[in-house]
């Protein structure tokens, strides 16, 4: 599933809003108005991949799909996601509303980072660059 991460212009951006989140709700969660109908597939198997800045950047594995009741009476679906956030390949990507449903095949792939755990990832700039000249 592909999401727009609405205000959010770099990765450290929604990792300090996830943060928040987190510190208020215990768990990392996104609130949207409907539930997807593939929900089941999206638990056993799927990720939320943020579009920031008209890329795909990260993903995260979605943990679980519920729905709510919102403070205004209103009908919710929430989003329950890992905290972990996984580089995937950067793509170029439209803007639209809501969300939409990835393939497994056209789904970025991941970014390795070798063997080295506290190995740094390429800044936001730099992968914007590679993507530029055709390097991804």
């Amino acid at each position: 599933m592909k999401k727009i991460a609405v205000g959010i212009d770099t990765i450290e951006r929604l990792k300090v809003r996830q943060e928040i989140i987190f510190n208020q709700y215990s768990k990392v969660i996104h609130l949207t108005r409907n539930a997807p109908k593939k929900r089941d597939d999206l638990i056993s198997t799927g990720s939320m991949y943020w579009i920031i800045k008209r890329r795909v950047l990260v993903r995260q594995k979605i943990l679980d799909i519920s729905s709510v009741i919102r403070g205004d009476g209103s009908k919710g679906c929430e989003i329950e996601l890992d905290k972990e956030l996984i580089h995937v390949i950067p793509t170029p990507m439209r803007p639209f509303q809501g969300w939409r449903y990835y393939s497994s095949e056209e789904a970025p792939h991941d970014l390795s980072r070798n063997n080295n755990n506290d190995e740094e990832m390429l800044t936001d700039e730099l992968n914007a660059e590679l993507i530029k000249l055709g390097l991804y």
